[in-house]
Formats: C-alpha cells, structure tokens, sequence
C-alpha cells in the first residue's frame, strides 16, 4: 500500500486563502464524513491547496503546498475568537497547522473544473502531476490502466460521482462523449467476485445505465494485466461508437480516437 502522506483540499474563498496565507492553518468540521483518513489519524504529513477558478482568471489549479508541523482539534470559537458567539462557536475541527508556502514547480490544473473537496494522495504524486486526475492514488489496476491510457492520449476523470435517485455511485473513470458517456470500472478479483459484490455491481450497472444513460464497461485483473492492449481498443471502439470524446477546453468539440478513424486524437 502506498503512503498516502498528502492531502489536497478546496480553497473555497478569498477569505480562506488569506488565512492560509497569514496565519498558515485550515480547518476541516470534524463532524463531516468525507473527512480523509490521513487526516483523521494524523499521518499526512503535507498538504496542498486546490484553488477553483474564481481565484486565477478561469483556471482551476493546485498551485501552493506545505509541509504540516501537526494536526490537532479545537473548538470554533478557538480559530475565530473575534467572531461573534452562534450555533457553530462549540464545534470541533480539525486545525492543519504548516510551514511557510511552497509553489509546484508546474500548477496541476483540473480540465473540467471539477468540484473536489480533499483527495488523499502522494507526494511522489503531488510533485510529479500536471493534470488534476493525476493525483488519485487508486488501486494497483486502476493507476496501470490510468499509465496507460495517458499514454494513449486518453484523460478520463478519476473517482467521479454521480448521483441517481438518491444513490451515490463513484466511477473508476469517467469518459466523456457527443452521444453517450462511459464508466470504466477495473474489477480486482479479490473484491468482485463475493455474491454481494456481483449482486451490487449488477444494481450499479442497471442504474448509471437505465437512470444516467452511461455506459459500463468493467475489466478484471486478466483485462488489464495480459490483455491491456485489447482493453484499450475496447474503450477506444466504445468511445468512437458514441461519437467520440468530448475535448474540456472545447465542450462542443468532439474527436474520434482510434486510429482507423484518421482524425486527429484529442491531446
């Protein structure tokens, strides 16, 4: 299992940055659920600031980190004594103390401007990306099939969510289409063979399909181990048979992708 020693968290306003500026702290509500684990156990050991595009002239980016001196868990009303008491002042948080701000030697910028609140990486990861998707540490098939789909000029979103009827539903990759769009999911064996696990899965399928109109293409360890070359092709083929792959600096340009097509490939 990998060190995931990093956290990237949203910078939701102006305000915020300043204090991450001047004061060199951020606040998580301990109550919340999406709290990342390294955080909830105090083992990152960096932390780098994910900023939306209201800050820099339309670009989402990760352009600062830092290296966290500690992690401890105050009241509101600690981090804000100037503030008048109310509902929230006895609420606990997380506060993430660090050193001086470090700038990436390259921004690490999110294509669709996604809306991520923390992702628990690397910082292998963290110095290393360009692009936002990049930084998910996923499992050891999703980061093989991710290496190469890169290679293939090929940027799904990583982890992205969805919603239907209530559920919540995260896909491994999410690719993006004139006609249609496709989940990929890499199905390890150790986790998709349990009778639960095909039973959920089956319920998955029926519903990003029959509720979101996306389809599903799942590959096992063989797909991506020994065939990846095919597993690609395969993706490619659905990517084309949905009119081809939507360009995010350009939402209302599409571009085929196999080879066969001639065209031009997205990147």
């Amino acid at each position: 299992m990998t060190n995931k020693n990093v956290i990237v968290a949203l910078v939701k306003d102006k305000a915020d940055f300043l204090i991450i500026q001047n004061e060199k702290w951020y606040r998580i509500p301990k109550k919340t659920k999406i709290t990342p684990p390294n955080v909830r156990n105090k083992t990152a050991e960096y932390i780098a600031f994910y900023q939306t595009q209201k800050f820099t002239k339309g670009i989402s980016q990760i352009k600062y980190y830092a290296k966290i001196l500690e992690i401890t868990v105050v009241l509101r009303k600690v981090l804000f004594p100037q503030e008048a008491e109310n509902s929230k002042s006895e609420e606990e948080y997380y506060k993430i103390s660090f050193e001086e701000l470090e700038e990436l030697k390259q921004p690490i910028i999110s294509l669709r401007h996604r809306f991520l609140i923390f992702i628990a990486t690397t910082l292998e990861k963290l110095l290393s990306s360009t692009e936002i998707n990049g930084l998910f540490d996923g499992s050891y098939l999703e980061d093989k099939l991710w290496t190469a789909l890169v290679a293939e000029n090929l940027f799904p979103e990583r982890e992205y969510h969805i919603k239907t009827d209530g559920k919540d539903w995260i896909f491994d990759f999410a690719f993006f289409c004139k006609t249609g769009n496709i989940d990929v999911e890499c199905d390890g064996d150790e986790f998709h063979t349990k009778y639960d696990d095909v039973m959920y899965d089956k319920e998955r399928n029926n519903e990003v399909s029959a509720v979101a109109n996306w389809r599903v293409l799942r590959f096992s360890t063989k797909d991506i181990e020994k065939e990846l070359e095919h597993t690609i092709l395969t993706i490619k083929r659905q990517i084309d048979n949905l009119g081809g792959l939507q360009n995010p600096l350009k939402p209302d340009e599409y571009n085929y992708v196999s080879k066969k097509n001639d065209q031009l490939n997205l990147f």
